[in-house]
């Protein structure tokens, strides 16, 4: 259904070399998360505890409104077949309901597939600017093609219970009974469930809530606000897929653009907003997911190194003439050095200002660095 919603050198320093600020006015992310080969992938059960012995980096969540509370942390690794993901995501408070997903915690990936693809607006395609355009067809016939976001294990919870691997599904990415669906877009405004010729959703996940976080977490953020306890995603999907036209395909020795959305349950009395989800590496443009091919395999404790970081100074919005406007519900953003982002009857569209930046072959990323006010912080805010 539809909603109105690359190979370089590897980077080897992942972490900084001291635990990163719970929360400032400046927000610093590390640029790169690295996937290690293992030999014995984690049992997908929503537990972290085989993840000890892996890398992990910390992230901040921004929002519309500003930044979460929390850091997110991540984990990755893959095997010969298959790539793993470790999602943690404390809160100050837990929340479950059977019946309205808005009560409960929503995640979701994002790789870039298309070579111009941006991380704000899913992709960008000018051909496919708005629902009407993406509706009539203009990411028809391959118009789009070079704009293509993968979404992947976009997920709420209400029909799950914790602890269960919920698995694959063929002939679509909408997946029935967990709805933890495989999707792809061109725009905020042209996303689909995975549809094309051999379509199937290749994600497994299960979820946990712990009321303490992972070791790993007290390590890398310093001063944390009191949490409850923290919500733990185990994801896995498969390297290479049947549908590689709406599908990243991965490979030892790759770097791809990648992202995840955070969807706060306690947001509001009525449970998380569509545009008021978080995004990761302070909203400003893509991670890079490293699959290190050096031979060895995951094995040490959280390393510390000269880390590559984008910093992100949350003020001067005046000074820069950034601005954000919000009319009947919709969410019009306005930057000189971003891109403008609208939509009706009160759906939103994901928003990231600045400009997508690519990466050098042979070299780490840069540090990126964008100077924008609270006010121009308009992200995520694509219905889902």
């Amino acid at each position: 259904m539809m909603f109105s919603k690359q190979s370089l050198g590897l980077a080897t320093a992942i972490l900084s070399a001291s635990p990163l600020p719970s929360h400032s006015q400046s927000c610093e992310s590390p640029t790169e998360i690295l996937c290690q080969r293992t030999s014995t992938p984690p049992t997908v059960d929503g537990s972290f505890s085989e993840w000890t012995s892996s890398q992990a980096i910390a992230t901040p969540l921004v929002s519309l409104a500003g930044p979460y509370p929390y850091h997110a942390l991540m984990f990755c690794s893959y095997d010969d077949s298959k790539l793993y993901l470790g999602l943690e995501y404390p809160a100050s408070e837990f929340s479950f309901n059977t019946t309205d997903n808005h009560f409960n915690a929503a995640i979701a990936t994002m790789f870039q597939v298309g070579k111009d693809a941006t991380f704000y607006m899913m992709g960008d395609c000018p051909f496919a600017a708005t629902e009407e355009q993406c509706a009539a067809g203009g990411a028809a016939n391959g118009t789009c093609t070079d704009y293509l976001v993968d979404i992947g294990a976009h997920w709420e919870l209400a029909t799950t219970e914790q602890g269960v691997e919920y698995g694959t599904n063929g002939g679509t990415g909408n997946d029935e009974a967990a709805n933890k669906d495989d999707e792809y877009a061109y725009s905020a405004f042209c996303r689909f469930d995975d549809d094309l010729t051999d379509a199937a959703n290749e994600w497994t996940g299960a979820w946990t809530w712990g009321e303490t976080p992972s070791s790993q977490y007290a390590e890398l953020v310093a001063d944390a606000p009191a949490m409850a306890g923290s919500y733990k995603f185990e994801l896995t999907r498969t390297l290479t897929t049947a549908s590689p036209e709406t599908d990243a395909q991965l490979a030892p020795g790759d770097v791809v653009g990648f992202g995840i959305a955070y969807w706060d349950p306690l947001e509001t009395e009525t449970g998380w907003t569509d545009a008021g989800h978080y995004v990761s590496g302070c909203a400003a443009d893509w991670m890079d997911l490293v699959l290190d091919d050096d031979g060895g395999m995951a094995e040490g404790t959280v390393q510390d190194g000269d880390a590559a970081t984008e910093d992100v100074t949350m003020e001067d919005a005046e000074s820069t003439g950034d601005g954000a406007t919000a009319e009947n519900g919709d969410v019009t953003a306005e930057n000189g050095d971003g891109e403008a982002a609208s939509s009706e009857n009160g759906e939103t569209a994901e928003e990231t200002p600045g400009t997508a930046e690519g990466t050098t072959e042979g070299s780490a990323a840069a540090v990126r660095r964008f100077g924008m006010g609270m006010a121009a912080m308009v992200v995520a805010s694509v219905v889902f």
